[in-house]
């Protein structure tokens, strides 16, 4: 996968309900090596100056996060993984947790996946994520969840047979109840597709995920986990 931001377009410098965004130019080459490109644009804020800037001045929310506008290393990797070995998510219930531009979940829908929740607490990232579902001519597999892992009823609404998340261990205090997401959204025997830095978020996040992961799967059947 390459994001060719150096061509980017401006589509809206941002008003008082919507972000900055642009429409970026991609390469998401097909496995089958038709040449096919999969993904062939992405719709994003232009930077997270610019969206930061925009939440602080429109939005009066200086405490905004904006890290979901940027497209980071470990959500290639995990798109890289998947274009590998499409057969992971072939015919399969995806959800994406904490899935900000959706890039995972996009391209797990555009490889065959039977259908595609792209969740996340950021609102505008959805709306992000999904105008390029739409651009992509992936609506009919992708939906849009807003979700909080800590909101038990929430969490009920949703199924899947695969997770797929990347860069989600940057908190101590979410871990566990990311954990607990899993278990609670995924099918007996599902899988959790994890992307993560080498170098951790924060010291022994992944061993707390582990150790959280069998403490929720106590109650809860069973599934499986691998860390890319």
């Amino acid at each position: 996968f390459v994001l060719q931001l150096e061509n980017a377009e401006t589509l809206s410098s941002g008003s008082l309900t919507l972000p900055p965004m642009v429409s970026v130019p991609c390469t998401c080459q097909s496995p089958d090596g038709d040449g096919t490109n999969l993904i062939s644009v992405l719709i994003k804020p232009p930077n997270v100056e610019d969206l930061y800037e925009w939440y602080y001045y429109n939005r009066k929310k200086p405490d905004a996060d904006p890290s979901w506008g940027v497209i980071w290393p470990t959500a290639v990797t995990l798109t890289n993984h998947l274009l590998s070995d499409p057969s992971i998510i072939k015919n399969k219930r995806v959800a994406e947790l904490g899935a900000g531009l959706g890039l995972c979940g996009l391209t797990s829908a555009a490889l065959g996946a039977k259908s595609v929740t792209l969740s996340d607490r950021e609102p505008y990232a959805l709306h992000c994520a999904l105008a390029t579902a739409a651009c992509n001519g992936l609506s009919d597999k992708v939906q849009g969840a807003l979700l909080d892992w800590t909101n038990e009823e929430m969490l009920g609404e949703h199924r899947a047979d695969v997770i797929v998340a990347s860069d989600v261990l940057y908190d101590g205090e979410t871990v566990e109840a990311f954990a607990y997401a899993c278990a609670s959204i995924l099918s007996k025997g599902g899988l959790l597709l994890l992307s993560d830095p080498a170098n951790e978020r924060f010291q022994g996040a992944r061993d707390k995920l582990k150790t959280s992961l069998t403490d929720a799967c106590q109650a809860n059947d069973s599934f499986h986990m691998e860390i890319i």
